[in-house]
């Protein structure tokens, strides 16, 4: 049995540009997939710097 799908509104512009990040072989899900997990990246490493800026003692110390 076929997975249930979804549909996204985009606007041309935005369908273009992703259009471009589409390979040959790969489907829109593997596309939008690699955009969480880029994201997702992202937000780690952000999460990373704010807590590298603050002054945490450690726990054998506290």
């Amino acid at each position: 049995m076929p997975r249930p799908m979804k549909r996204i509104p985009l606007r041309i512009e935005t369908f273009e540009e992703l259009s471009k990040l589409r390979g040959s072989e790969e489907t829109w899900d593997d596309i939008v997939k690699e955009l969480i997990k880029t994201k997702q990246l992202q937000n780690r490493r952000e999460l990373l710097k704010r807590t590298d800026n603050d002054n945490f003692a450690p726990l054998d110390q506290v």
